[in-house]
Parts: structure tokens; C-alpha cells; sequence
């Protein structure tokens, strides 16, 4: 809903919401942040979110810091929420969990405990990157593109400042994209494995690119 002013978009969910009918046993509301940054959980205080907060953006009271502890790691995300959507959340969805994608693909990334791997998160023209070693996490960034080119040369850059063996560090991909885009077909022209995380039982995301990582 990228064009949408906030009011629109919480009603847009509301009436999703009132439409399905259902009573669920957990309610999260799921946001895409491109505004984060990791801390290190004996470094995490939450006092200093506003200071840091201040460190990120220019105009920092338009936003409000949220920090969110990542499951299966010593680690804490803190996330910037547009000001007036976070206000407009608490109201309309006050027992619902509030994470953000990248939260949760941090999580779910450290439970897969692999040797080596990157994980990306598409989301309209913003993509989210993850890479991982058997030691824990080596790295996490967000980037806006516009091209093909802007893509590619984004996640080429970012995996090989972080691994020597960039080349062959199996790459899996998520979110709004679908397995024959160009983008994809571009990352195979450097990279060995490039794969679409899909249908697999213990996939991060399926189909629905938002539901297995609530």
C-alpha cells in the first residue's frame, strides 16, 4: 500500500481484518521497517533509543525507536516506526504483538544455525540482506534500488565485503518476488546457489511472504 496515507492504510487492514472471521491465537501486526540497526544485547539500553534514533535519521521526531529483542540470538533490533503509523497501530490494535520483518527474519535465520548463508527480503523497491556464519551474525543492512543494476550490485557489494568466498555462499531469496524475475536471474550470472525459499517445511517464508515469519 505504498501510496496510501496512513488513516488509509490502517483501514485498508481493518476491514481486511473484519473480513476473514477469524479468532487466532496470536495477532501480530507485521511492518517493514528500512530504518534499523543491531545492537548487541549487553550493549542494548533502552534509554538511548531517542539518542541513537538521532545517529540514524535527520528528522528523528517524526519517528519513534523500537527496539525488539531477536529471538535465538544475544541481539537486539531497534527499528524506526513512522510516528503517526505507530500511534494509529496502538489504537486500532491494542492486543496485537507488534514486530517488523526484519525482526523476524533474523530469528528465523539464526534458528536455521547453517554454516554459511545470506538470506534476502524483497519488499517493493527496498530489499532487506542477512548473512551468517556458523558463528553467528556477520552482517545486516537494508537497501532502496531502482534498477536491476542498483539490486545486484547492492548484494554483490555487501557479500563480498563479508565473506572471502562470496561467490559461493548459498543466497536464498523471499518476499514480494517471484522465482523468474530478472533480479534473480541476475545474481545467478555471479553467484553459484540462488534459490527461492519456498514450499519446504522449514522454509523462513512461503507463498504468503509474510506468514511463516510471524
Amino acid at each position: 500500500m505504498p501510496n496510501l496515507s496512513v488513516e488509509e492504510k490502517i483501514t485498508a487492514i481493518e476491514n481486511a481484518c473484519e473480513s476473514f472471521h477469524l479468532e487466532c491465537e496470536k495477532a501480530v501486526f507485521q511492518l517493514y521497517t528500512d530504518i534499523n540497526t543491531q545492537i548487541p544485547e549487553e550493549f542494548y539500553v533502552e534509554n538511548l533509543n531517542n539518542t541513537i534514533a538521532d545517529l540514524l535519521v535527520t528528522h528523528s521526531k517524526k519517528y519513534v525507536p523500537v527496539g525488539e529483542k531477536i529471538a535465538n540470538e544475544p541481539l537486539y533490533n531497534l527499528s524506526l516506526w513512522d510516528a503517526v503509523l505507530l500511534k494509529k497501530v496502538k489504537e486500532k490494535f491494542p492486543h496485537y504483538e507488534l514486530k517488523t520483518t526484519i525482526g523476524s527474519l533474523l530469528a528465523k535465520v539464526a534458528r536455521r544455525k547453517l554454516q554459511e548463508e545470506a538470506v534476502v527480503f524483497v519488499e517493493d523497491n527496498n530489499f532487506t540482506i542477512i548473512a551468517r556464519n556458523a558463528k553467528g551474525l556477520l552482517g545486516c543492512n537494508c537497501f532502496a534500488f531502482e534498477s536491476e543494476a542498483d539490486f545486484l550490485y547492492y548484494c554483490l557489494y555487501f557479500l563480498r565485503k563479508l565473506y572471502p568466498n562470496a561467490d559461493t555462499v548459498p543466497l536464498m531469496l523471499c518476499g514480494n518476488i517471484a522465482e523468474e524475475s530478472p533480479l534473480i536471474a541476475s545474481l545467478k550470472k555471479y553467484l553459484v546457489k540462488v534459490e527461492m525459499i519456498g514450499s519446504e517445511n522449514d522454509s523462513i517464508l512461503n507463498e504468503h511472504y509474510y506468514y511463516d515469519i510471524i
